[in-house]
């Protein structure tokens, strides 16, 4: 079962996927509950202080991992059967980009990413934000990142069975078990 969490900034996003995926933990036999963590602390002041407030809310249940860049290899070191939480894919898509790896290098790594989780029998949920629905910036870089997280969001979205957007502490359900809602056309 793969979950995607999107919303904008600070919208409870992070907070409803680490809820979901503790409540699964706890009804179902999992091997164990994993929090990858895409973000580092030299990334300035807010974003460490944030960092700081993820980790002192989460159970201490959680095992972290912090994996800037190469999910796949975290993913692939959790054994079966696991609940993961991937927080977020918008801080890796930069990670990576900032890095310099190329577009087909980041979809190769999401798709080992879904395979390792398939293969593994593991619950994932992905959290990521929505940073395309305001004014275009006329930026090269900028709309390199775009493109590559709506590449990002779109397979995610198209091979998990639940897509859920939070909104002012509202939840939108744009694909539950499978199935698009029925206002919702698939482009993927």
């Amino acid at each position: 079962m793969i979950t995607f969490v999107s919303g904008g900034a600070r919208s409870g996003k992070s907070s409803l996927a680490e809820e979901w995926a503790l409540n699964e933990f706890s009804v179902r036999n999992a091997s164990g509950l994993f929090y990858i963590a895409t973000s580092t602390y030299q990334t300035g002041t807010e974003m460490n202080e944030r960092i700081r407030m993820h980790q002192q809310n989460r159970a201490s249940h959680w095992v972290t991992i912090e994996e800037p860049f190469n999910l796949s290899k975290a993913i692939r070191d959790i054994p079966c059967k696991a609940v993961v939480l991937i927080d977020c894919l918008t801080v890796w898509v930069s990670n990576l980009l900032f890095a310099e790896h190329s577009s087909e290098k980041i979809q190769l790594e999401l798709r080992q990413v879904f395979e390792w989780v398939k293969e593994k029998e593991m619950s994932l949920y992905l959290v990521s934000n929505d940073v395309n629905e305001g004014v275009p910036i006329k930026n090269a870089l900028v709309e390199r990142y775009i493109r590559e997280l709506e590449k990002v969001h779109s397979y995610s979205i198209l091979h998990s069975s639940t897509v859920v957007e939070v909104m002012g502490g509202f939840l939108f359900y744009w694909k539950r078990n499978g199935v698009y809602h029925h206002d919702v056309i698939n482009t993927i």
